[in-house]
């Protein structure tokens, strides 16, 4: 009986494990030459403002034997956008981890983002771009639909947000500045004409000169 009930346990614990989500190890596979090359997010799903990495792993293609030391021969690069905005990013190995590298960043985009890694890996040239999809690893996601239980919104609206209510406040306040200035001219314009006296006649004018004996 309590053979069966262990035996049943064990079926539902590798059954509920074939259905778990794969997200999590949704990396690109390539063989380039005699390494075979392991890409993706460090942390998925990759969610946008979130620190995150690129993942990277190199072993021998042949028998899958951790190939160390490419962080010192080995650059990457992460692409947003096609081509259109690149950074380098700083590959470092991962401490007690043969054969596996990092290069931390903040994905501040949602979409599509590329690894590209250039250099050699023991002599060997390298020169591969690794894409983001639904067939390689998991682009970037949008934080709002995952907040709670406030909606903070998104964090690139909010800062557009934030910088139109700025420009909104400078031009205010020139034009107060502006308005400040008129104001203080038409007082200047008010106190000299109050400082003249009804009926007098300007100094050396002739109707003043008529006047004398």
């Amino acid at each position: 009986m309590y053979k069966r009930l262990a035996l049943l346990a064990g079926s539902a614990i590798l059954g509920s494990l074939v259905l778990l989500p794969t997200a999590a190890l949704a990396h690109e596979q390539r063989d380039v030459g005699t390494y075979h090359l392991v890409v993706g997010f460090l942390n998925e799903p990759a969610i946008q403002d979130q620190m995150n990495s690129l993942d990277l792993t190199i072993t021998t293609a042949a028998d899958k034997k951790p190939v160390e030391g490419a962080e010192k021969t080995l650059k990457a690069e992460v692409i947003v956008g096609g081509n259109a905005k690149s950074m380098p990013l700083t590959l470092r190995s991962r401490f007690g981890l043969p054969g596996k590298y990092a290069a931390y960043f903040i994905p501040t985009a949602t979409g599509s983002y590329q690894f590209h890694l250039s250099g050699t890996i023991n002599g060997d040239p390298i020169d591969q771009k690794f894409e983001s999809g639904p067939n390689t690893f998991n682009d970037v996601d949008p934080v709002a639909p995952l907040q709670f239980p406030d909606k903070l919104g998104d964090p690139g609206s909010l800062q557009t947000q934030l910088t139109a209510a700025q420009t909104a406040a400078s031009s205010a306040r020139t034009l107060g500045i502006a308005g400040i200035a008129v104001g203080l001219v038409g007082i200047a314009i008010g106190i000299a004409g109050w400082s003249r006296k009804p009926g007098a006649e300007p100094a050396g004018s002739p109707a003043s000169s008529s006047g004398r004996a």
